[in-house]
C-alpha cells in the first residue's frame, strides 16, 4: 500500500486524459485510490474516465454543473483517507516514479506538508515531453504575485537542484493529509472554494506556511504539463480565466496577508494593484467586473484573514522573507 490517494478534476479534458490517467496507473508506487470528479464537462470527459479507469482503484463522479476547481478537489479529499493527497491535472503525465521519488524525499522531514516535482512543458494529447519548463516550485513577489519558478524558459542547472519553496502548482503537487486537515476551513474546505478556480493554490501555499507546513521542491520527480494558462501569454487567456485571476488577486491577499507583509512589501504591492486597476478600466474591461466582485467579498475573506492570523504559528515578518529578493527558495539543508 502506498498511502496515497490522487484525484483528478475534469473540465472537457478528454483529449489529454489517456495519457494522464495511463501515467498514473503506471507508477511504481501507484494509488490506493483515485477519484475523478467531473465538473460538468461538455465533451466527452465523463465517459472517457468511466472506461479508462474500469480496472483501476478508482471512483469517478460526474457534477451536473461546474462549481469550480475547489469545490471539486474538497469533495474529491473527502471521499478518501490516505495520509497523503496527490493534486493531478488531467493534462499532466507523470514520470513512472513520480510518487516514489517524492515519498521518499518526504520521508527526511516531517513538516513538508507538500511536495512537488519539475514539471516540464508537454505537447499534443499524448503529453509528449519537452525540455521547457512548466513549473520549479512555487514562488511569491512583493508585488502580491506567485510565479511558477522558470515557466516557460530552457530548462537550467539551478532548477535541477532541490529546494524549499513557497509552494506547489496544484497541477501535480503531493499533499501531506495532516498539514491540509490542519489548515481547513469548517467542512473540510482544504481549497477555498471563494476563489472557484486560479490561484487556489497559492491560497493554500500561504496557508500551510503560516502554520509552519514546508513545501519541498524535488527536481528528482519529473512531469510533463500541457498547461492550458501559461503564464508567458499574460492577458491572452479567455475572459473568464482574466475575470477570475483578477478577483482572486485580491481576494488572495485578503484571507492572508497582514499589517507585516503591508509594510515590508511596500510600495510594491500598491504599484501592482493601481497597475491591475488600470488595466481594466483600458485593456482589459471585460474584467472590471471582478474588481466589484471582490469587493463585495471583502468581509468574508479579510474574517478567514483574521482566523487564519490567530492560528499562525509562524511569524509575519518570518513569512515576508518568501517575498522579498533573495529569500523566494531556500537550500534543502537550511
Amino acid at each position: 500500500m502506498s498511502g496515497v490517494a490522487a484525484f483528478i478534476v475534469l473540465h472537457n479534458h478528454a483529449h489529454t486524459l489517456r495519457a494522464t490517467v495511463a501515467a498514473l496507473a503506471a507508477q511504481t508506487v501507484p494509488p490506493d485510490r483515485i477519484v475523478v470528479l467531473d465538473n460538468a464537462s461538455s465533451d466527452n470527459s465523463l465517459a472517457l474516465a468511466h472506461d479508462l479507469t474500469r480496472a483501476l482503484p478508482a471512483e469517478v463522479v460526474g457534477w451536473q454543473e461546474n462549481r469550480g476547481f475547489a469545490a471539486a478537489a474538497n469533495e474529491a479529499i473527502r471521499r478518501t483517507t490516505a495520509p497523503w493527497v496527490l493534486a493531478l491535472n488531467p493534462d499532466c503525465r507523470l514520470a513512472p516514479d513520480y510518487l516514489e521519488a517524492l515519498l521518499a524525499a518526504a520521508a527526511s522531514d516531517d513538516r513538508a506538508g507538500a511536495l512537488t516535482g519539475l514539471l516540464l512543458r508537454a505537447h499534443g494529447a499524448e503529453l509528449a515531453a519537452s525540455e521547457t519548463v512548466d513549473s520549479a516550485g512555487m514562488v511569491v513577489t512583493a508585488a502580491g504575485r506567485h510565479l511558477d519558478r522558470g515557466s516557460g524558459r530552457a530548462l537550467r542547472a539551478s532548477w535541477q537542484r532541490p529546494a524549499w519553496v513557497f509552494g506547489a502548482s496544484g497541477a501535480a503537487a503531493l499533499y501531506r493529509r495532516s498539514a491540509l486537515e490542519d489548515v481547513a476551513y469548517p467542512a473540510g474546505e482544504v481549497f477555498d472554494e471563494t476563489f472557484f478556480a486560479y490561484r487556489e493554490d497559492a491560497d493554500l501555499a500561504w496557508r500551510l506556511q503560516r502554520r509552519g507546513w514546508r513545501c519541498l521542491y524535488w527536481p528528482g520527480a519529473r512531469a510533463w504539463h500541457a498547461r492550458g494558462l501559461k503564464p508567458e501569454l499574460a492577458r491572452r487567456g479567455t475572459e473568464a480565466i482574466n475575470r477570475h485571476s483578477v478577483r482572486n488577486r485580491f481576494l488572495l491577499r485578503w484571507s492572508n496577508a497582514d499589517w507585516r507583509w503591508r509594510l515590508a512589501c511596500f510600495p510594491w504591492w500598491l504599484l501592482r494593484d493601481i497597475a491591475v486597476a488600470a488595466a481594466c478600466l483600458t485593456v482589459e474591461r471585460s474584467s472590471l467586473p471582478a474588481l466589484a466582485e471582490a469587493w463585495a467579498l471583502r468581509r468574508r475573506q479579510r474574517a478567514r484573514g483574521e482566523a487564519n492570523a490567530s492560528r499562525a504559528l509562524v511569524s509575519g515578518w518570518a513569512l515576508t522573507r518568501w517575498f522579498l529578493p533573495g529569500g523566494r527558495t531556500r537550500r534543502v539543508l537550511e
